[in-house]
């Protein structure tokens, strides 16, 4: 807000002059800004909703391919302007008993971030499969990567990766905070493997049993 704030008055007061154009900068950081103070906010929201109990939850069987499917083309856009290859293996078809927007929380957090943290025409690999009542969902990216010492805080609220590589991404820190929280809704566990400069592997498990999940 404070950047913000400081910006608008710059503009206010035509500190550097009459021409729009000399302002083009000001005004691209200002909405750099909400955007970032946008996401904060949604994250916010559905962290209190989960956290609270109070969130309406409704337990449908949801085709986990078409969510998945979906999530990718959410996210193509960056990826194709980044030259990013995104490979989806998985059944056509994969039902689970689960609440749908919980379930596309998981996908769009965990595919977005394997985007967003990854360098240049890298790529990301999605694999999903079940046996028995376990549903896997790995994401592996060719990205930024992180020490062991990051990957341990790295599902605490507000806990965000801040380095000179991550310094330009935005993010609230509660995306990965909210996914953990939702897979232990279906007595599950997220865990990740990273290794710097090389990318990291994050692993969500699920249990597609309706009666822990209700």
């Amino acid at each position: 807000i404070s950047a913000i704030e400081g910006y608008l008055q710059m503009i206010h007061e035509r500190s550097v002059g009459n021409k729009l154009e000399d302002y083009d900068h000001m005004v691209d950081r200002c909405l750099l800004r909400i955007e970032g103070m946008r996401k904060l906010i949604s994250d916010l929201l559905d962290l209190t909703s989960i956290e609270s109990g109070q969130r309406q939850r409704t337990i449908t069987s949801v085709d986990l391919a078409e969510v998945a499917r979906q999530s990718v083309e959410n996210v193509k856009p960056e990826a194709e302007r980044r030259g990013i290859s995104i490979q989806l293996e998985m059944p056509s078809s994969l039902l689970m008993e689960a609440d749908r927007t919980e379930i596309e929380m998981v996908f769009n957090n965990l595919i977005s971030n394997a985007v967003k943290y990854n360098r240049d025409k890298g790529s990301v690999r999605i694999e999903v499969g079940m046996t028995g009542n376990e549903i896997r969902i790995q994401v592996q990216d060719t990205g930024i990567g992180m020490t062991q010492e990051e990957t341990q805080r790295l599902f605490s609220d507000f806990s965000r990766i801040k380095n000179e590589k991550t310094r330009h991404i935005l993010g609230s820190g509660l995306g990965l905070s909210t996914l953990k929280k939702i897979v232990m809704l279906y007595n599950g566990d997220i865990t990740v493997k990273s290794k710097p400069d090389v990318g990291s592997t994050f692993t969500a498990t699920l249990y597609n049993n309706p009666k822990a999940v209700q």
